[in-house]
């Protein structure tokens, strides 16, 4: 079956939760042949984007009458593998991993493979082992729309996070972006649990090293959290004259976006994500650990002040308002 790109992207103690164990291995709760279960790698319940995509992906698992079981990593890749290990005991049918990059979970996979167990990412792109990814578009509208406002010049705080995939595509989308233009980059490394704290740490030390009225200035973060902590800093340094851009549309951000406190974010459809996920699920298990892979791609469409009200009246209860 080919998928077409769609344009809507150890011995470690875990937390494991089992979000539905409705179903047995004989029928599903609509009539159908098949019940799954699943096992769910987490990234961190922090990141908003994947949450939500698993979440929705549980609630139709569920009404399926599929088992899926959670485990939270918090981002360490090492709990992460171990997860993996602990669902391939537990005889899953297919194990889903998020954000974290797949090639670093070589164990994990290896683990899954021998136990004849598929896996599927959530925006941790491809690898030996995974047969199905959905993949994060790197929105380059958001660096685009950055140069362009600042005029070409200038400097830039950038918060990037090496070890989730989509923090690297974007910083990469980011970078390509920037070169070539007279905008000079100051780099720092968010940490998670901690990016709200860290955005607000990082932006702190750099707005008092670059003065109002210096240059054309901007923060720019490959995720909302560490941009919100940004907004903090500026509002504690009684500065408004830099803009401030993140990714995910989480509902701070675009409660931000309203207030004129946050320039650009973007917005993935998580329902459609999970929809794909959901729909590719059968045909995961079916192919098996050594089926040919396949991708969907998540896009990332730039929100702004200006598309807000557009883009609420799309996405109702985005802003959980």
């Amino acid at each position: 079956m080919n998928f077409r790109r769609v344009a809507l992207g150890t011995t470690l103690a875990f937390t494991l939760a089992t979000a539905a164990a409705c179903g047995g291995s004989s029928s599903g709760s609509d009539g159908g042949d098949d019940a799954f279960s699943v096992g769910i790698v987490r990234f961190a319940p922090s990141e908003v984007t994947t949450e939500a995509v698993i979440n929705k992906y549980t609630e139709m698992a569920e009404d399926e009458g599929w088992e899926v079981t959670t485990a939270n990593p918090d981002g360490a890749v090492d709990k992460a593998i171990g997860a993996m290990q602990d669902f391939v005991q537990k005889d899953v049918d297919m194990i889903i991993v998020s954000v974290i990059e797949s090639k670093s979970l070589t164990a994990g996979l290896k683990s899954a493979e021998a136990a004849g167990i598929p896996v599927a990412s959530i925006a941790g792109g491809g690898a030996d082992g995974v047969t199905f990814d959905l993949v994060v578009s790197p929105g380059v509208e958001v660096p685009e729309a950055m140069v362009e406002n600042m005029g070409g010049k200038g400097r830039v705080l950038a918060l990037g996070y090496k070890p989730g995939l989509p923090c690297q595509l974007r910083e990469d989308a980011f970078n390509e972006t920037v070169e070539g233009t007279d905008i000079t980059v100051d780099r720092q490394e968010v940490l998670i649990p901690g990016q709200l704290e860290s955005g607000q740490k990082f932006a702190t030390t750099w707005l008092a090293k670059n003065p109002k009225g210096s240059e054309p200035l901007a923060i720019w973060a490959c995720f909302d959290d560490p941009a919100m902590g940004s907004i903090v800093a500026a509002k504690q340094s009684g500065r408004d004259d830099v803009k401030i851009y993140g990714y995910d549309g989480t509902p701070p951000a675009l409660k931000a976006l309203k207030d004129g406190q946050l320039a650009a974010t973007a917005a993935p459809d998580t329902t459609g994500a999970a929809q794909m996920l959901f729909d590719a699920t059968p045909d995961v298990i079916e192919g098996g650990p050594g089926a040919e892979p396949k991708t969907e791609e998540i896009p990332f469409p730039i929100i702004t002040p200006e598309t807000l009200d557009e883009y609420l009246a799309e996405n109702p209860g985005a802003d959980a308002s």
